[in-house]
């Protein structure tokens, strides 16, 4: 949880403060290029080389996630449904770019948001309200920090550094700041981003 929701909403509030009107004046198409013009074509290179490694597994966890559904739900095989989650998420952003990401992540967002919403709801029928549920959650469960052990607060402070940080540098982060209609837009919409990643996120949480 510390990872993601709350990793992931400090990361756009960081982006917001310090990066992206800094980086939205400098009119840049990648994250490469900043690396380009700050230092040099090699540094670019072994920069967005780490970028792409990065995305590798991220990237094949979602279409593995789409196979899988399309299994479910369709009896495709998964090595199939693989072959078609590849295909048709790379034709349509080859096709519209960032355009055809954006109106697919909205569309996406509304359907997730309005399952999760209904999920909530439902549960909470179901667990006869909301303080039922609580008092069936174990002793500790709910606990914010980890317990005074070295290696407890080692895990929780990587936790918090490894999205809150590690996906600063991140293509997909960027190019949102740079797809924005002007820096302020850039900045106050990574504020909002925060905000209901934080709060959205935390409703599977809560089902949970």
């Amino acid at each position: 949880m510390i990872e993601d929701p709350f990793g992931a909403a400090l990361c756009l509030v960081v982006v917001g403060l310090f990066f992206a009107r800094k980086l939205y004046r400098q009119n840049l198409h990648t994250l490469g290029d900043f690396f380009r013009i700050r230092y040099n074509a090699t540094v670019e290179m072994v920069a967005s080389i780490f970028m792409v490694l990065s995305y590798i597994g991220w990237i094949a966890a979602q279409f593995l996630a789409m196979a899988y559904l399309m299994n479910i739900i369709f009896s495709i095989p998964m090595e199939w449904g693989l072959l078609i989650s590849m295909g048709f998420v790379g034709m349509y952003t080859m096709i519209g770019g960032m355009w055809s990401i954006a109106i697919t992540d909205f569309v996406q967002t509304i359907v997730i948001v309005v399952g999760l919403v209904t999920l909530f709801v439902i549960q909470a029928i179901e667990t006869h309200g909301f303080q039922a549920a609580i008092s069936n959650i174990p002793p500790g469960f709910l606990d914010f920090y980890p317990k005074p052990i070295i290696k407890d607060w080692l895990t929780y402070i990587a936790a918090w550094l490894t999205i809150g940080l590690g996906s600063i540098p991140q293509q997909d982060v960027f190019q949102r700041v740079m797809s924005s209609k002007s820096e302020k837009v850039a900045q106050k919409s990574s504020y909002l981003a925060a905000i209901l990643y934080l709060v959205i996120g935390l409703i599977p949480m809560w089902i949970a």
